[in-house]
C-alpha cells in the first residue's frame, strides 16, 4: 500500500514462497490499456475490472492474462481469519506500472487445513505470522476465485484527477496512523461502495485502490481502517 497502508503488507508478501504453478510467464500482456477507472459493476453484482471478473475469474486467470509470476501465501493475525494472498509485485498493467496483491476467496475450513499443514510461521512486522503452503494447497489455490484486488500504481494521481474520473466519493474516512508515521501528512480512504472500490489517497504519496464486489464492501473497508492484512472477513 502506499506508505501507511501497502508498505506494511509488502514485507510480508515480499517471502520467496512460490507457486510453481505461478511462476512461468508463457503469455504476452493483454494489448489493452486497462486503467484503474477501466472497470464496471456486472448484472451478478461484481466488479470487472483490469481484464478478470471478481468472484468468477481465478488467480490463474490473472497470471494467465499477464503472464506474471506471483508467490502465494497465507497470514495469519491473531483475532483476525486467515488469509491466502497472491502477491504480484512491479508489474504493467495496461500502459501503467503498479504493484498488485490479489486476495483469494477461500473458505475458512480450507483454509484451516491448509494451516494444519503449515511447517513454517514467520513473524511480518505487520504482526501477521505467514504460513508456508505445502505443494498441494498451492495447487489448490491457484483455482480459487480473486475476492479484491489491491492496486498501487507508480504514479501519483492528484484529487482532481480522481474525481473526475470516479466522480464524488459517497464518504471520506481518515485513515488511523501508527506510531511511526504519526508525523506524515494524513491519509484519506475515499469510498465507493456501489463500485466496490476503496481508494487510499495520500497528500505525499501515491494511490491504493481497492476492488471488491460491492456485497462485501464493508468488510474491506474495515478492515483497511484496522490496518489489517486484505484477508477474508
Amino acid at each position: 500500500m502506499p506508505r501507511p497502508v501497502f508498505s506494511r503488507l509488502l514485507p510480508a508478501l515480499g517471502a520467496t514462497l512460490l507457486a510453481i504453478s505461478l511462476s512461468g510467464c508463457d503469455s504476452a500482456p493483454p494489448d489493452h490499456a486497462f486503467l484503474p477507472w477501466d472497470m464496471e459493476v456486472n448484472d451478478r453484482g461484481h466488479v470487472e475490472i483490469f481484464g478478470v471478473t471478481l468472484g468468477e475469474s481465478s488467480l490463474l486467470d490473472f497470471k494467465r492474462l499477464y503472464g506474471q509470476r506471483a508467490d502465494l501465501a497465507m497470514f495469519a493475525k491473531p483475532g483476525a481469519p486467515l488469509s491466502m494472498e497472491a502477491y504480484f509485485g512491479r508489474m504493467n498493467v495496461g500502459p501503467l506500472t503498479a504493484r498488485v496483491v490479489l486476495v483469494a476467496d477461500v473458505s475458512p475450513e480450507t483454509l484451516e487445513r491448509w494451516a494444519a499443514e503449515s511447517t513454517i510461521a514467520d513473524p511480518t512486522p505487520s504482526g501477521a505470522r505467514k504460513l508456508s503452503m505445502s505443494d498441494e494447497a498451492l495447487q489448490e489455490a491457484q483455482h480459487k476465485p480473486i475476492r479484491s484486488i489491491s492496486y498501487a500504481p507508480s504514479a501519483d494521481y492528484s484529487e482532481a484527477l480522481i474525481a473526475r474520473h470516479f466522480g464524488k466519493p459517497s464518504d471520506k474516512r481518515s485513515i488511523p496512523r501508527g506510531e511511526r508515521e504519526a508525523d506524515e501528512p494524513p491519509a484519506t480512504l475515499w469510498l465507493y461502495p456501489e463500485k466496490g472500490l476503496a481508494i487510499t489517497v495520500e497528500a505525499d504519496d501515491t494511490e491504493l485502490f481497492q476492488y471488491i464486489n460491492p456485497a462485501h464492501f464493508d468488510s474491506l473497508v474495515e478492515r483497511t481502517l484496522d490496518g489489517g492484512p486484505l484477508g477474508n472477513p
